[in-house]
């Protein structure tokens, strides 16, 4: 599903805007279903199976958003699940497929390596491309992430082109999101004082300036993950 340039920045910026996706201030916040699948109760990572597109990020950019990270969990830890080590920070360009159980998808991962390996090359070579931090905003009441948008139209053209290719391979029902998490809920619901504090800290830091990065599309990976910080990468080949 592809969009243009102002229509994508638009649609990010509303996010923000948006009480950054966190329901009504006086409300519970419930948090989705399936995130049992990633963290148990009590916010261990569960064993839980898939693939995706990514671009790794530098060390200096890890460190970066590590501190959005730990000023996230100094408010709202009693709500987030463990910490993602810094060191798997990434921007993800295009989800394939997840499971709890691995036997369901095996089939759906070798079709994918499959149908990216001819085509992952020629992406590779796109050159370099700039981003910018958005703002934070809670997605799909299931993590605390980081919403990024291409620095310019040349850019955006850029990274539409390689995720146009790789939605040819696996459709989806939602477009391009650049985006990083920084957290995951704890399943559960929460009352209005709970996460009300959430908010307002990510209220704070979005009055931040933008985190700059330019990416070189030869680092694009794609990845397996056995759970949400156990990734396998393939860099520009599989």
């Amino acid at each position: 599903m592809r969009e243009g340039y102002e229509a994508y920045r638009n649609r990010i910026h509303s996010f923000v805007e948006n009480q950054a996706c966190f329901p009504p201030t006086c409300e519970p916040f419930c948090t989705a279903p399936g995130l049992v699948q990633k963290f148990d109760a009590d916010g261990h990572f569960q064993k839980f199976y898939g693939d995706t597109t990514v671009f790794p990020l530098s060390k200096e950019t890890q460190n970066a958003l590590e501190g959005y990270q730990l000023a996230l969990y100094n408010t709202g830890a009693h709500m987030l699940s463990e910490p993602l080590p810094a060191e798997t920070f990434h921007i993800t360009l295009h989800d394939l497929c997840a499971a709890g159980d691995k036997a369901s998808i095996e089939k759906l991962i070798l079709g994918h390596k499959q149908k990216l390996k001819p085509v992952l090359p020629a992406l590779c070579q796109k050159g370099k491309f700039r981003l910018r931090s958005a703002g934070i905003v809670s997605m799909v009441a299931s993590s605390v992430v980081m919403l990024f948008e291409p620095a310019s139209e040349a850019d955006h053209q850029v990274i539409q082109d390689i995720y146009g290719v790789i939605d040819s391979i696996v459709p989806l029902s939602y477009p391009l999101t650049l985006h990083c998490t920084l957290a995951y809920y704890r399943p559960g619901t929460y009352a209005s004082h709970e996460w009300n504090p959430l908010l307002e800290a990510v209220r704070r830091l979005n009055q931040n300036g933008p985190v700059e990065i330019e990416l070189d599309c030869s680092a694009l990976e794609y990845q397996e993950f056995g759970s949400m910080k156990e990734y396998k990468g393939f860099i520009g080949n599989l």
